[in-house]
């Protein structure tokens, strides 16, 4: 009997529920339940299935997301005595994880972030157990709508793990090419990243994340003569937005109203709000000094959505945190200054900032190309940053302990069975970013970077405690 077919679309991203991929999510059989007669095990089949049919039903309208949890938790429980009967049956795994991401996004949709986080958690674990030969994507798309969670929260750390994750599993199923069957998905991906980017990570690489997503878009557009409502959505509301805002503030001004022109097309069909997009096109053509022509856009934009263009004039006034290669440039301003009295030259650290930022990259992974030699490194990012701290450039200080952090849990990550073998070396200077980022959290007020900070330590300590000898655990103490 079949269960969890495809997972229904509902529209853009402005809706919560949306996220998903042409990857088949649910598209199982049910388990054999070895401890339920046959009669039994097809009863409990049919109850869930028929649970979580209501339940994506009700996802449809928003006023319905209450419904839509009761339909999800009554299927869930139905499930837990298949599950029960046969825990290693790897089908009721694709269940589960089918399951839970609908789960999460009603969940999201109705403000329980936490519980939508521990959904999404047990989501990416259950796509693991399930055997499936997409399992790594399907747990990448949980990981992706959890890194949005995490980035709503506060929860910088948390929030841009996940991002590498999700971007590296479609690295690794070759997504990047064009055309590929999985083009429609990692677009979509990187157009979220861009989001979480901007949220709480680097602002470069936020821009990287949209003009990429923008790209495959727009061969998608060409290779199809044009774009579902859903893809729309995504290219608009999440790639187009990040984009134009970010090309606006470099001075960019063709490029971000070329986006602007993009965006306000898919609000005249009907994807996004039109007097937003006008707001925006316009304000950008009268920053860019072609006041003459924004004039009608800003006078219709208000029409249409009274306060969109002041809701815009302070989305562009407010300031954006500094990206890597800002903060080290500001910190080899300080070593300048001190001319060679210094925790590191600023020569050491020029390089380091052109090895790190001067090409283009989408999440932490991409920043180094031979983790093995990055300890030593990684100390030299750790004393650049206290630097920063000490002389009261906090923001500074905490991009490049934060990104020093990323990048150390990434090389370990992605070093499988090798990763005793670098825990060693990285230990101090990790540990020592994550006692700086702390730091620059308390300074600036932002308690629940502090609080996510010490969740990372802790998790460091713990992965240090099972390595093998000579892994020392010498993570400061970042309890706050």
């Amino acid at each position: 009997m079949g269960f969890f077919g495809r997972r229904r679309r509902k529209g853009t991203e402005g809706a919560e529920g949306t996220e998903g991929g042409s990857a088949g999510r649910g598209s199982v059989g049910s388990g054999s339940g070895s401890g339920l007669t046959e009669a039994e095990r097809e009863r409990l089949t049919r109850l869930t299935q028929e649970a979580y049919e209501q339940g994506v039903g009700h996802q449809v309208l928003p006023s319905r997301a209450g419904a839509a949890l009761e339909a999800f938790d009554r299927s869930a429980r139905y499930l837990d005595e298949l599950c029960r009967a046969a825990p290693d049956d790897p089908r009721l795994w694709h269940m589960r994880g089918a399951l839970l991401y609908s789960r999460a996004s009603t969940r999201l949709a109705l403000g329980q972030t936490e519980e939508a986080v521990a959904d999404l958690g047990a989501c990416v674990d259950a796509y693991g157990r399930s055997g499936v030969p997409n399992a790594e994507l399907l747990a990448a798309d949980a990981l992706i709508r959890r890194a949005r969670a995490y980035g709503e929260a506060g929860r910088p750390l948390a929030a841009l793990t996940d991002v590498d994750r999700a971007i590296g599993a479609y690295v690794a199923a070759g997504a990047y090419e064009s055309p590929h069957p999985l083009l429609p998905d990692f677009a979509r991906v990187l157009a979220l990243a861009s989001v979480v980017q901007l949220k709480v990570g680097d602002v470069d690489q936020a821009l990287a994340c949209a003009r990429q997503s923008l790209a495959r878009y727009k061969d998608l557009t060409g290779q199809r003569g044009g774009l579902g409502r859903e893809e729309a959505g995504y290219m608009a509301d999440a790639a187009g937005d990040t984009a134009s805002r970010l090309e606006a503030a470099r001075g960019n001004w063709d490029t971000a109203l070329g986006v602007d022109l993009v965006v306000r097309e898919a609000a005249e069909a009907g994807v996004g709000g039109l007097g937003r997009a006008l707001a925006r096109e316009g304000l950008h053509l009268r920053l860019a000094g072609r006041v003459r022509q924004a004039a009608p856009l800003l006078a219709r934009a208000d029409e249409l959505e009274p306060g969109a263009v002041d809701r815009e004039e302070e989305v562009a006034a407010l300031p954006l945190p500094p990206s890597l290669a800002d903060a080290l440039l500001t910190g080899e301003g300080l070593l300048r200054e001190r001319r060679g009295d210094g925790p590191v030259s600023h020569g050491e650290l020029a390089r380091l900032r052109e090895e790190l930022t001067a090409h283009e990259s989408y999440s932490s992974s991409v920043r180094v190309r031979m983790g093995s030699t990055f300890a030593p490194k990684a100390a030299v990012l750790v004393r650049a940053a206290d630097l920063l701290l000490r002389e009261g450039q906090v923001a500074e200080a905490w991009r490049i302990a934060l990104e020093t952090h990323l990048i150390c849990d990434s090389i370990v990550r992605r070093a499988g069975d090798e990763a005793p073998g670098l825990l060693p070396g990285l230990a101090g200077p990790w540990g020592d970013a994550l006692e700086v980022a702390s730091r620059a959290a308390v300074a600036a007020g932002r308690d629940s970077f502090a609080a996510d900070v010490s969740a990372a330590a802790t998790a460091l300590r713990a992965r240090l405690a099972e390595a093998p000898a000579g892994a020392d655990d010498t993570t400061a103490d970042t309890e706050r």
